[in-house]
């Protein structure tokens, strides 16, 4: 959710640069960031509460990283389907809410704002500031979609464990590195490392 609400604020400062600081407030930016936390908080209860009414009576050894949702289901003795399917529809519907009509509606007139542009310089500047956002939007929503999204007939424990590494580990780790590849500094830098590994005489 913290993605879209960057991908609205890209495009913000992108379409209307003169009018970012009006429109993007500092009291929008905690609602944006509020709705966020809300959004999460009402997901993360509508799965616990479904949790707690059912029974588990087989070895409770969660075989996962962290305590999740999919391989809890999986000890349950009963049948989780109500639960699967109430996780299919939100991570869904969050999914669909998130990505396609707040980011990809966001990037669509992002696009059609930089067509306007005239010069090739201040295109390119533009073009790389959304790169970084949507390196991390991609490699997020991408290992997000492995985790939550299809049904349990074609569900992997594994390929969930190293998905869920992805996205809370890897990911989260390479985002300062995603962001700071902007930095012309950094590029020059990467460069000059990668070049002298090549060549190290």
């Amino acid at each position: 959710m913290l993605l879209s609400m960057m991908a609205y604020d890209r495009y913000v400062a992108i379409a209307n640069p003169l009018m970012y600081t009006v429109i993007m407030t500092q009291s929008v930016c905690i609602q944006m960031v509020l709705a966020s936390y809300l959004g999460g908080l009402i997901n993360s209860l509508t799965h616990t509460i479904g949790l707690l009414r059912l029974d588990f009576c087989g070895p409770n050894v969660v075989d996962h990283y962290f305590c999740d949702i999919p391989p809890l289901l999986r000890l349950s003795c009963y049948d989780a389907c109500t639960n699967e399917m109430l996780l299919l529809v939100f991570s869904g519907v969050i999914a669909v809410v998130t990505f396609i009509i707040i980011i990809m509606v966001s990037y669509v007139r992002i696009i059609v704002a930089i067509q306007r542009i005239r010069s090739a310089e201040g295109r390119r500047k533009v073009f790389s500031t959304c790169v970084s956002h949507l390196t991390a939007v991609t490699l997020f929503y991408g290992s997000v979609t492995f985790s939550y999204i299809q049904p349990s007939s074609q569900y992997s424990l594994e390929q969930e464990k190293v998905s869920a590494v992805f996205y809370t580990l890897v990911i989260p780790m390479l985002n300062p590195l995603i962001y700071s590849l902007r930095n012309k500094d950094v590029k020059d830098a990467a460069k000059k490392s990668f070049l002298w590994k090549r060549n190290p005489t």
